[in-house]
């Protein structure tokens, strides 16, 4: 009957004459047409639901693990559509996209672990994409255990384990957008998390924003990302998003940036942007490499800028020179403004370039430089170990112009920006906003705080102490009665679902 059902979501999908949503979970449900939860279409077809969208359309994917195939064939992956944009972490009940919530960090997860347990036969790329522009869409996702194990060519083997854009040759591009992704367990010979090639007279200009690159490993180089600009243009724009404990066998722990030969060009631009716990386990550039050296050495005909604003880059480690980053070729630059960047070691030609107006070169204060996803294990929540500290010297200390109004956990600035990707906010600093979404009580309160929710659904608790340090952080579902008589006296912060905020005074 599979067959079958799946001829028959594909002639429901794909005779819609209007902008719809379609629903993908784990199992499926109902007549499994996609076109509501209750008819969610499974697992195993959510490629088709993607590729049978009409311009406009949405898919809704629930919580859970979507492999690229249900063989054990290395090649298969998924790919966005042009006009279409795919969103990920649903419980399954939600009408309209703002319900979503990220309670422990995106919840739909995209693997390329197929076959037999472990990544030696993975598929190459989770996420394999061409002929993109920006209104392709991917939001909120986990993206990890791809291995592109193969020995790399320009063409695209052994490039991008997580994620590749092939804008490769003469009137190729690549321009996807990817917002509130983590990328991590991803494997490649070159840029392990996410590969952008423009080779050849190419061009991929792919735009990330609230991303985090974690721990993805290069066997050769470039564990987090490449952008493959030789002879052609790859020039990702970064927001708000994070690099950390990326690895690579020889040179470059987290980034690549090449704009070799004639023609040739490499541009990231990297706003509010954190680079720490990164390793070139065998040679260069702990954090990154601008490179505008061509193919055969010994020549620059290329042109290789890495741009930073709001960036940190911070406690990356190399065996060889430039522990936070490399410079090579002749004329590839580092442009950093209003960014804490280490400079400890790094002697020319692997300094900034320019006036680096706004720089500071200072311990960023991070909460928990070894403990980036916090005591709950979760990326995207209040307890992320790379918040800045009460006393950090990076608070307001950003520069607004193009600055992303928001940080990655949703928190709007006023004023200057904090440099990097979260905006610190003490206790005393955050304006509440109740909205009648849930109540406590009592306040001020001795033992028992009691929590109640207007919607009977699934919603993160954190409680933060008036330095804006988490003290406890869960994931509940109806009322809540919380034991405080541990607690000293004192001015607190209760958060729900990182939106909605209420101080009580435990006396």
């Amino acid at each position: 009957m599979k067959p079958l059902k799946l001829i028959f979501l594909w002639i429901v999908l794909s005779n819609s004459a209007f902008a719809i949503t379609r629903y993908v979970t784990p199992t499926g449900s109902g007549i499994q047409d996609g076109t509501t939860w209750a008819n969610a279409a499974p697992n195993d077809s959510l490629q088709t639901v993607i590729n049978a969208s009409q311009p406009g359309d949405e898919v809704w994917v629930a919580c859970g693990t979507y492999t690229t195939t249900s063989s054990t064939d290395r090649n298969i992956s998924f790919s966005m559509k042009n006009d279409v944009a795919v969103y990920g972490g649903f419980t399954g009940t939600e009408t309209v996209l703002s319900e979503r919530i990220f309670s422990c960090g995106p919840c739909s997860t995209l693997s390329g672990e197929i076959g037999v347990a472990g990544n030696t036969d993975n598929s190459y790329t989770v996420v394999s994409n061409q002929a993109l522009d920006s209104t392709a869409i991917l939001d909120g996702f986990v993206i990890s255990d791809g291995n592109d194990d193969r020995s790399p060519s320009s063409s695209g083997n052994g490039l991008g384990g997580g994620i590749y854009n092939h804008g490769y040759g003469v009137g190729g591009y690549c321009h996807p957008t990817i917002r509130n992704c983590v990328f991590t367990n991803n494997f490649a010979s070159w840029g392990a998390g996410a590969f952008n090639n423009g080779y050849a007279n190419g061009n991929t200009e792919p735009t990330y924003i609230n991303c985090i690159f974690h721990q993805n490993h290069a066997y050769i180089e470039a564990g987090g990302m490449d952008s493959y600009g030789v002879g052609g243009n790859a020039s990702p724009t970064i927001i708000n998003s994070i690099f950390y404990g990326n690895t690579s066998a020889t040179n470059v722990g987290a980034m690549y940036a090449w704009g070799g030969n004639a023609g040739g060009n490499s541009h990231p631009v990297l706003i509010n942007c954190v680079f720490a716990n990164n390793m070139a386990t065998n040679g260069y550039g702990g954090a990154f490499i601008a490179d505008n050296s061509d193919e055969a050495g010994g020549t620059s005909s290329g042109s290789c800028t890495v741009t930073l604003q709001n960036c940190i880059v911070w406690n990356n480690t190399a065996t060889g020179v430039g522990q936070q980053f490399y410079i090579r070729g002749n004329g590839a630059q580092v442009i950093a403004t209003y960014s804490d960047i280490d400079l400890a070691g790094q002697n020319s030609p692997h300094i900034i370039s320019g006036p680096g107006t706004g720089n500071l070169n200072t311990d960023p204060q991070f909460v928990n430089i070894l403990s980036a996803m916090g005591i709950d294990n979760c990326w995207l929540t209040g307890d992320d170990g790379l918040q800045l500290q009460n006393t950090s010297p990076l608070i307001n200390s950003g520069s607004p112009t193009g600055a992303p109004n928001t940080d990655i956990l949703g928190i709007v600035h006023s004023g200057n920006p904090d440099i990097g990707a979260y905006e610190h906010q003490s206790v005393t600093q955050i304006m509440e906003n109740e909205m009648g979404d849930f109540t406590i009580y009592p306040n001020p309160a001795s033992d028992k705080l009691t929590i109640n929710f207007q919607v009977n659904t699934e919603h993160r608790i954190q409680l933060y102490d008036i330095y804006g340090k988490v003290i406890r952080s869960e994931v509940v579902i109806g009322p809540q009665v919380l034991t405080i008589s541990d607690l000293p006296n004192g001015l607190y912060l209760i958060k729900i679902d990182a939106s909605h905020t209420k101080k009580f005074i435990k006396e």
